[in-house]
């Protein structure tokens, strides 16, 4: 079991090291940081919710995600990707969609809701899917992605397109490698 970790710096560290025997969701389930030590990583939008790179290597990516009440993530798909969302602040839902490619159609296959404190698996077994602030207030999450997202899939359901995007980063700290 790995001990409590109460600042940003310590997170990196453990992170740094690898996911150890019980994997990154321990490092995940061991933070206890102050909501005021994520505030140099913050930045908000009223247009779009915000990606703030906090780490990144060929390894891993850790962001800040900040959303206003009811933004929302376009319907995408990481390539099989895996990565791990913690709700920091608010609330975030989860939609899954069944994607039909001949008919350029989404379908809504599921619904999950995080809270405050609690953690979801991400994988792109899952399929498609869109993340949303579902509460009326600011939303704060941490994203951990393994191996750093280089690019993803969005479908846009209004105009029954697919298209290829890469990332686009609101603030980058000095601990990421892009």
């Amino acid at each position: 079991m790995i001990p409590s970790i109460k600042t940003v710096e310590q997170l990196l560290k453990n992170i740094n090291l690898g996911p150890g025997y019980g994997g990154y969701m321990e490092i995940l389930k061991a933070l206890d940081i102050p909501l005021s030590e994520w505030s140099p990583f913050e930045k908000w939008s009223t247009s779009h919710y915000t990606r703030n790179c906090i780490s990144s290597c060929e390894e891993y990516e850790l962001l800040l995600m900040c959303w206003q009440p009811n933004q929302h993530s376009p319907i995408h798909s990481y390539s099989f990707q895996e990565g791990w969302i913690q709700v920091l602040e608010g609330e975030l839902t989860i939609d899954t969609y069944s994607v039909d490619r001949d008919a350029k159609t989404a379908h809504k296959q599921n619904s999950i809701t995080i809270k405050k404190g609690e953690f979801y698996y991400l994988n792109d077994d899952m399929g498609f899917h869109c993340v949303r602030n579902s509460s009326s207030e600011q939303t704060k999450s941490l994203h951990l992605h393994v191996d750093r997202i280089t690019q993803w899939e969005i479908f846009d359901p209004e105009l029954k397109k697919f298209e290829i995007t890469h990332p686009i980063y609101s603030s980058i700290s000095e601990d990421c490698d892009l």
